[in-house]
Order: C-alpha cells, then structure tokens, then sequence
C-alpha cells in the first residue's frame, strides 16, 4: 500500500509487499515478516538485497540467513544516533551485512565507534537531489510578480512541511522583523510548504506586522521558480533531521544558506563556503547571519555558486546513483557474484 510499491507497479516492477515492517517488540508480528520473507527468498533468486529502514534490515538479515541464500545485504543508514554496541548487532553489521551506506560522514564515524565493525565494510554517500530541476541563474521574476514581490526587494525564503517544533519557521519570521530596512526596502519571506502549524505562522506573521510581506504559495511541485525569487534561503530547524533534501535543493538552486547547525547539516552547508551556520531556534543569530548575506552580496553570491558546484558535482542523484551501483558491485564481486 506504500506510494514506493505504487511506483514500482507503474514502472513494470514485480513487487512483494506482504510485509509489516512493525518494531522488534511486536514479536509475533516480527517472526511472522521473517518467516514470509525467508520463504519469498527462497522461491525467488535475487542478486542482491538493499534495506533503508531498521525494521526492514533487520529482517531481510534474519531471513536471508533463514533461507541459507547468499545474496549480498547493503543497508542505507539515515539515522544519526550512535549504534548501540551489543551482541545482535555486532552480528548484524558484521556477518549480517555485506555492506553499509551511511548517508553523512558523521553516521559513518558513529559506526567506528562499535568495537569489531569492519571499516571496510562501511562507505559514505551523501545526497539524491535532482540539479537539472534548479536553473541557478533564474531570478524568479514571474513568481515575483504573481505575488506581488517588489523587483528589488530582498526576499529570504524557506521550503518543508510546516511544522513548527521541528522546522522552525517561526524562529525565521521572527529573524526577519528583527531586519531593517534598506535601500531596497524592507525584506520579504517566502514560506514553501504546507502542515499543521500553516495557520499559525500566518497569524504570527500578521502579529509582527509582516502579513504584507510574507506569501504563502503552500505546497510546490516544483520550487524552481520558488527558490529563483529568493536571495537567500534558510533552514531554521530546531532540531535534528539528518541530512535534510530540501538543503541539497538549496544548494542545487544557486543561493547562500542560512542554516541551524543540527544533525548532518555542516557536511552539506559548509560555513563561509555554501552559507552561514547559526544555533537552533537562535532568532537573533538567525537575523544576523541573513543581515551578513544581504549586506554582502558578492560573498552571498560566491556561496550561492559554491553550493551549486557541490550540488552538481556531489549530490545529484546520477552521482548518487553510480556511487551505489559501484558499492552494489563491490558486493557481488565478494560473494563471487561477478559484477553485475
């Protein structure tokens, strides 16, 4: 029923989704996908098992073991907490797992942190943004206009679900009021996204009086044109969320970041080089660091196409895509799988 198995059909892919995935305390619900899967495994020949979440690696480990198959397991770990060291998953990042994938440099280094894990065994590969999508030189004057954006007005901008306790919008608005104005006016904020905060952000931006100067376009298909009418684009996070897409669609849109410094964050916004990296929920830090963008523009513009180089160079999903592909046959050559 997932929006994954959905696209799989649409694209001709066989697809076995009789699986719960549950937690590992939900015993019987757990043996049971073990079972399941451990029989599919043996009816079917696959060539190599990829997993993204805990439920589903843990899994296909125990199953692939059950069915006594051979197929290399490579697992995509997103997750930033430390491994906890204990002797399941000594078992499972060791001989369970062919290989692993860690999405920041940071869950790469937890992982060394396990005694007896291979290093070997674990690779980084960040990234999975789509560069072509993002014209860097676009200025966005069409979304300007349909908004009513003053040509020269400068514009910080802002994209994700809203959701105040974990994005932050807020401690962007309230950054923004602490800005004066300049020759150019005083600053506009664009907020791309829609959830369950949409209506009090917009209350909190008619309270510090910038209802005139905040526009709601709600949920994009595309954000090019978006991200094109912006100077500067922020992620005000309060909290961890890894390593966040919407930052490599940042990057991929040519414009300075102004970013919390939370979970894997400084891997992709290097401070001085693609933006400026500030404490969560810090609005006055916030407002300094979109007043040092907007009052520089050469330096804010040499960010913007710093972040674009690494967007096209590092964190496109081709690049992406044959750094997996390399892992994937690294793992077939071990298993003596040839490199298919």
């Amino acid at each position: 029923g997932s929006i994954l198995a959905a696209r799989g059909r649409e694209a001709g892919l066989p697809v076995f989704d009789g699986l719960e995935f549950r937690k590992p305390k939900f015993l019987l619900s757990a043996a049971r996908d073990v079972a399941v899967l451990a029989s599919h495994l043996r009816r079917q020949r696959y060539d190599l098992i990829d997993a993204h979440g805990s439920q589903d690696f843990w899994t296909c480990a125990a199953a692939r073991r059950l069915a006594g198959k051979t197929a290399p397991l490579v697992f995509t770990r997103h997750n930033t907490k430390r491994v906890r060291d204990h002797a399941f998953n000594r078992w499972l990042y060791g001989r369970g797992t062919d290989r692993v994938v860690a999405v920041a440099e940071r869950i790469r280094r937890g992982y060394l942190e396990v005694a007896g894990f291979a290093p070997w065994r674990l690779r980084t590969v960040m990234g999975g943004g789509d560069a072509r999508a993002f014209d860097p030189y676009a200025r966005g004057e069409r979304f300007r206009q349909a908004w009513g954006i003053p040509p020269r007005a400068w514009v910080a901008g802002v994209a994700g679900s809203v959701r105040l306790w974990l994005k932050g919008q807020d401690v962007l608005l309230r950054a923004v009021a602490r800005m004066g104005g300049d020759e150019r006016g005083f600053p506009w904020v664009v907020v791309v996204g829609q959830g369950e905060d949409l209506e009090r952000l917009k209350a909190l931006a008619a309270e510090l009086g910038m209802g005139g100067r905040v526009v709601f376009p709600g949920f994009l298909d595309s954000m090019g044109e978006a991200l094109a009418a912006c100077d500067a684009l922020a992620f005000p996070s309060r909290r961890s969320e890894g390593t966040s897409r919407v930052l490599f669609d940042y990057l991929a849109a040519g414009r300075p970041v102004a970013a919390s410094r939370v979970g894997c964050v400084e891997e992709i916004v290097r401070e001085g080089s693609e933006g400026v990296l500030v404490p969560p929920a810090d609005e006055e830090a916030l407002a300094g660091a979109l007043e040092r963008l907007r009052r520089s523009p050469e330096a804010a513009r040499a960010m913007g196409a710093s972040g674009r180089r690494r967007a096209e160079e590092e964190f496109d999903r081709r690049v992406v895509a044959r750094r997996t592909v390399e892992i994937y046959r690294e793992a077939l050559r071990e298993r003596g799988r040839g490199a298919a």
